[in-house]
């Protein structure tokens, strides 16, 4: 219903907002005495009564009264209802206010959430970038998952640990843990044995850079199904420790995949990174090379080796939400490297559905590159996960733009130009071929890197400093794709 345009006057020269009141009956007129009351200066253009039945009708509303600000009053009992006239609201880039009833407020009912959020305030990645995952082909999944027993290395990580709750879905024989964190591998094992204490499961403390341990491990499981999650992710930090990250990524990668071919181990999935194509870090160039050793072996061993391609997972360890999360509770400032920067973006349980499904499609070789949509400016997103604490961008909290760190490039590509792109069963994934190196430029990586890491200190499991330029150059070398490289700090 209109409102006759009540505008509440003072002193203030701030221009008043376009504000809309939705809500059930008794919230909109509660709204609206208060904004009568108050001494801030409002343009109320329109009210709007719910009725859930009808919420499809919002954006029309939204089109009608173009508003600058939507208050929202709706009882604690149409919490669902709220949430999704929230997120609706975000959608169009407006911004959204949760006001308690009264009645709550004196029961104690005094928050729905934020748009978007989750039970205890979490925020609701599917809601932040407007993205709902499309259902899986469990069928295909059981034949693959289904009484084998599964390995999953860095299980105590953000990808790992959802991956290890998803599998248990598909009744395996055993799931074996794998992480060389204490802590991380102690919470995921708690985890499983809480939401799955049916489920026959091992926790294993390894770290799969050690070779001889590592083919010991899995000759001592023989698991059906190995899911490589372990890896060193984060962009800067490994600008600045270039041999951990291929020591980890690269060498603990081969000795994961070695292992499976000694063992007959049925299928290998390696999870790797946009940040693979076209490298301009040496966290994506050791994930480069990780690949192609995994498509050299897959033509030399009866193991099914195949690898999963994505960009950003949102809410993982370190990923822009936490930080943000912990930047707004200090007050601000948020931050974003470039006002320009895209990245490709989907939540950590599509992503790690996603990876399950394409280990029940890999015949051998494959890289498979999930659907991740369209880029996302940086800004926009940090924009719109203000918008969903109920507060303006700019006004209630900054957003400082630090400039781009070592390593990193404005925008992520997915595929390599030369590389063809086959359709699978399920529309969120697509195979991405090209030709396996050839065995005699493999056989030279090989050699060089083994050569630079036999000149480790025996009693230090961390390359001497003095092998870093050295090891760039055979970084590049390895994958002469590679776009120039920041500087590195002389730490190995």
């Amino acid at each position: 219903m209109r409102a006759d345009n009540i505008r509440v006057n003072n002193a203030s020269n701030h221009t008043p907002s376009r504000t809309l009141l939705v809500g059930t009956a008794e919230g909109v007129h509660q709204l609206r005495a208060s904004l009568e009351a108050t001494a801030s200066p409002v343009d109320l253009v329109g009210m709007w009564i719910v009725d859930p039945t009808k919420t499809g009708q919002f954006p029309a509303v939204l089109e009608e009264y173009q508003p600058d600000l939507v208050l929202l009053s709706l009882p604690a009992t149409m919490q669902a209802c709220g949430r999704a006239l929230m997120s609706c609201v975000g959608q169009h880039q407006i911004t959204c206010r949760w006001i308690p009833m009264l009645a709550d407020q004196l029961a104690g009912h005094g928050s729905l959430g934020i748009e978007g959020s989750l039970p205890g305030g979490e925020i609701d990645t599917v809601a932040l970038i407007s993205r709902e995952p499309h259902p899986l082909d469990e069928t295909a999944i059981e034949m693959a998952i289904t009484g084998q027993t599964v390995l999953i290395t860095g299980a105590g990580g953000s990808i790992g640990s959802v991956l290890a709750n998803m599998v248990c879905r598909f009744n395996p024989a055993k799931l074996i843990l794998v992480e060389r964190s204490e802590n991380s591998l102690f919470e995921i094992d708690r985890r499983i044995a809480q939401d799955w204490p049916n489920q026959p499961r091992e926790a294993v403390l390894h770290d799969v850079t050690h070779t001889s341990r590592t083919l010991a491990m899995v000759g001592k499981y023989r698991p059906g199904v190995i899911f490589h999650a372990a890896a060193h992710k984060h962009v800067p930090m490994m600008e600045q420790h270039p041999s951990d990250a291929v020591e980890n990524n690269f060498f603990g990668t081969r000795s994961m995949a070695d292992a499976a071919d000694a063992h007959g181990v049925r299928r290998f999935v390696m999870i790797s990174s946009d940040k693979a194509v076209n490298p301009s870090s040496v966290m994506g160039a050791t994930k480069r090379m990780a690949e192609r050793y995994i498509q050299w072996l897959n033509n030399r061993s009866k193991t099914v080796f195949a690898m999963v391609r994505f960009g950003n997972v949102l809410g993982s360890a370190c990923s822009v939400i936490p930080i943000w999360t912990s930047q707004l509770a200090r007050g601000g400032p948020l931050t974003v490297t470039h006002p320009e920067m895209t990245r490709y973006f989907m939540t950590i349980p599509e992503a790690a559905g996603l990876v399950i499904q394409s280990a029940a499609y890999a015949a051998g070789g494959e890289v498979f590159l999930l659907d991740m949509g369209e880029p996302v400016r940086i800004l926009d997103l940090c924009k719109r996960f203000i918008r969903m604490h109920n507060l303006v961008p700019d006004v209630d909290v900054n957003i400082e733009l630090t400039g781009i760190r070592p390593g990193e490039k404005l925008f992520e590509e997915l595929a390599y130009g030369g590389e063809d792109m086959i359709t699978t069963p399920h529309r969120s994934i697509c195979i991405w071929e090209s030709d396996p190196p050839m065995h005699a430029r493999m056989n030279q990586v090989i050699r060089a890197f083994d050569n630079l890491r036999a000149k480790r200190l025996p009693t230090d499991h961390h390359w001497q400093h003095a092998d870093i330029p050295t090891l760039l150059a055979a970084i590049r070398m390895a994958v002469p794709e590679m776009k120039t490289a920041s500087s590195h700090a002389a730490a190995g």
